[in-house]
């Protein structure tokens, strides 16, 4: 699986990430939830509850508000994005494992193929080696008998003379 190494690979990969999609998306959060704030929850405040000071509480309100709302969201869009990147980025690390798992099992396959043959050759050059050898004692011991024949035949020759 990942080792402590990948892991902290994976996790700087994140952070990179993240930070890029928070810097990103932080006018755009700040952008939605104040637009959200203004168009769904000011008139709502106004009219439930301070109908007369329209002008006093609501921009207190917004101010103490929008800050925590948006912190809220950004820290969950950043979990969201962060969890989102190594998800992405452990589903693809375990693709590529199974891809190589699958080419090592070919060349494990391979170099067992390639043994055997190996040990064949060998086997089949230390047989031609014996036989080499085997030919070349012949070969002498037929030198060696056409030798003496020729000795003898010439003392015989002698003999008769």
């Amino acid at each position: 699986m990942l080792d402590e190494r990948d892991l902290q690979a994976v996790r700087e990969i994140a952070t990179e990430v993240t930070t890029d999609v928070v810097v990103k998306l932080v006018p755009d959060i700040v952008a939605k939830v104040t637009t959200d704030i203004i168009d769904k929850r000011v008139p709502k405040i106004i009219d439930e509850r301070v109908p007369k000071i329209i002008d006093e509480r609501v921009p207190k309100i917004i101010d103490e508000r929008v800050p925590g709302i948006v912190t809220t969201i950004a820290n969950d869009l950043v979990k969201k994005a962060i969890h989102d990147s190594e998800v992405m980025l452990l589903d693809e690390m375990e693709r590529y494992d199974r891809k190589n798992e699958r080419k090592f099992a070919e060349i494990q396959k391979d170099l067992s193929e390639l043994k055997e043959l190996y040990r064949m050759i060998k086997n089949e050059q230390d047989t031609i080696t014996i036989l080499i050898r085997n030919l070349e004692d012949h070969e002498m011991r037929i030198s060696r008998l056409e030798e003496q024949s020729t000795q003898k035949n010439e003392k015989i020759r002698r003999i008769k003379s």
